[in-house]
Order: structure tokens, then C-alpha cells, then sequence
């Protein structure tokens, strides 16, 4: 695929074209009618909860087996195993939904998202259509923003 880096320490890279119109059509079908209110660690008591402040958006889990061409396409990516991913998140921001400035890694090991005692090492996700306005990723330490492509994996 197309790669190009857009910041090194820590590397971001943009992928455009990672995933078909189509492709991104069939994991929005498969994933609408199981959308749920997102969750998020507590940092005070370490409990998962629903917060309206910090995290909006909806979203769903698909397992692995269920989409094999998109897990050939990240195994190939990222250059790693099956065994190394998480179960995929698919999340749904309406008009004004948010997820406030967070970071995607967690301090030492955590039993969540399909590992169990293990940590996150790398991030990748793909928008999966195209918006008006809003939605950009914003990494604001580094003052990138992508602004959401369908297909594109960042």
C-alpha cells in the first residue's frame, strides 16, 4: 500500500485507500445494529464506566474470525500475527460526539480488548466514510490533524 509517515518518535503514518469503499460499507452494515454507549477506564477507581464527558460515541466489537480479509490486510500491514491484535472496535460519532484528548496506551499490563496481562504497542484505524465537516484526529502534542477519508488507515 501507499504509506507515507507523517511524524517519527512516536510514527504516525497515513495509509490512503487501506480499505474499499465497499469494504467499509459492509463493517458499518455488520456493526450498526450492535452500537452501544462507549466505556471508559475510570483513572480514580480503575473500573470501567460510561462518562458523557470524556468519551460521546458509540461503538461495537467485531471479533477476528468474522472479517478475515480485513485481518490478512492489517497481519500484512503491520507486520505482525493474528495473535498480536486486539478484537475490533468500530465506533460511530454523531454531530458533536467526542472522544476528549486521550492517549491509546495503558500503564503496564491490562486483561481487556481480547489480551489478557498484556499492553497495547501500536494503534491503527481506518475511517470509514467521509464527513462534512469536524472529525479530524487531532494529535495535539505533535499539531497533526487527519481529517477522515474513507478508506484511509492512520
Amino acid at each position: 500500500p501507499d504509506v507515507t509517515k507523517l511524524y517519527s518518535d512516536p510514527d504516525i503514518y497515513l495509509v490512503p485507500n487501506f480499505l474499499s469503499s465497499d469494504q467499509c460499507d459492509r463493517i458499518i452494515n455488520k456493526s450498526s445494529p450492535h452500537l452501544m454507549p462507549c466505556l471508559v477506564k475510570s483513572e480514580s477507581s480503575g473500573d470501567v464506566v460510561m462518562d458523557d464527558k470524556i468519551r460521546t460515541s458509540t461503538n461495537t466489537n467485531i471479533p477476528r474470525k468474522e472479517v478475515p480479509t480485513l485481518t490478512k490486510k492489517i497481519i500484512d500491514l503491520m507486520n505482525c500475527s493474528e495473535e498480536q491484535l486486539e478484537m475490533y472496535q468500530v465506533l460511530k460519532y454523531d454531530r458533536g460526539q467526542e472522544f476528549k484528548p486521550h492517549t491509546d496506551g495503558f500503564e503496564g499490563p491490562v486483561t481487556a480488548c481480547g489480551f489478557f496481562q498484556s499492553g497495547r504497542i501500536a494503534t491503527l484505524f481506518c475511517y470509514l466514510n467521509d464527513v462534512e465537516e469536524g472529525g479530524k484526529t487531532v494529535f495535539n502534542k505533535l499539531g497533526i490533524e487527519v481529517t477522515p477519508t474513507q478508506g484511509t488507515a492512520v
